[in-house]
């Protein structure tokens, strides 16, 4: 039987999808709540974001910092974010990445075990080196590009100051900075707060956001993101270099 938080936290997620109006939120709700029970949901103390572990058979462990002052607007937000990454690896099987890439051989899969023991990060890593590098940076060139959109666009938006600020946050330290893992997390948790805390919806920048939202579950649904060619972009490479340039420093040609 589920813990306490577990099933407090479906409920939770349950009550939000029949409470909501707005058609984004329930189809991504509709999306994640096929996976609801394939996690189990842990509250620690202290600050901090959430963190989703695959466990292998298709089940999950979520654990995410929870205070008695966190707002059920903040918690549902972080909810859906952390549910978003397990849609992601069932839809892709990819180490948690949102993008399909190649399989490990069993070889390689054990050195890695092997080099650094329960670090994912370097499953990510490894299988992110053997994506074509075109296919890689044609990535990063849309998140980028679509992180700045929203970062322009987000003054209009009709949300409070303090929210913009936390919006802004998500996306240039979690999203821009680290887009093969968290690009449909960060706009699933956006969206979540646009909703309950009244974004305006005719505003640019909500278009814009539920555009990119029903594009990654469209990527979802088939199980592969389609991208565009890759356009050179220089100018605006440089001008995000200083977050991307060490990440992407291993993969890039």
């Amino acid at each position: 039987m589920a813990d306490d938080s577990t099933a407090q936290d479906r409920q939770l997620l349950h009550a939000y999808s029949r409470e909501t109006r707005d058609p984004y939120v329930q189809r991504l709700l509709g999306e994640l709540l096929g996976h609801v029970n394939r996690a189990d949901f842990a509250r620690t103390a202290g600050a901090g974001g959430g963190n989703t572990r695959d466990l292998g058979q298709g089940r999950y462990a979520v654990s995410y910092a929870h205070t008695p002052a966190m707002s059920r607007n903040d918690h549902l937000a972080v909810l859906v974010h952390e549910l978003t990454h397990v849609a992601v690896n069932q839809a892709y099987d990819s180490q948690m990445l949102n993008i399909r890439v190649p399989a490990l051989a069993p070889a390689e899969a054990d050195r890695v075990r092997d080099e650094t023991p329960g670090r994912e990060e370097d499953f990510q890593n490894a299988r992110l080196g053997r994506l074509d590098a075109r296919r890689r940076d044609a990535f990063v060139d849309l998140v980028v590009g679509n992180v700045r959109r929203l970062l322009e666009e987000l003054p209009g938006s009709g949300l409070p100051a303090d929210r913009q600020r936390a919006i802004r946050t998500k996306l240039t330290d979690h999203l821009r900075a680290r887009p093969y893992h968290e690009y449909d997390g960060v706009l699933s948790h956006v969206l979540t707060w646009c909703d309950l805390d009244g974004a305006d919806r005719r505003s640019p920048f909500y278009r814009s956001l539920t555009a990119m939202v029903a594009q990654a579950a469209d990527w979802r649904a088939a199980g592969d993101v389609t991208l565009p060619g890759r356009r050179r972009r220089r100018g605006l490479l440089r001008r995000v270099g200083g977050v991307l340039s060490g990440m992407f420093r291993g993969f890039r040609r």
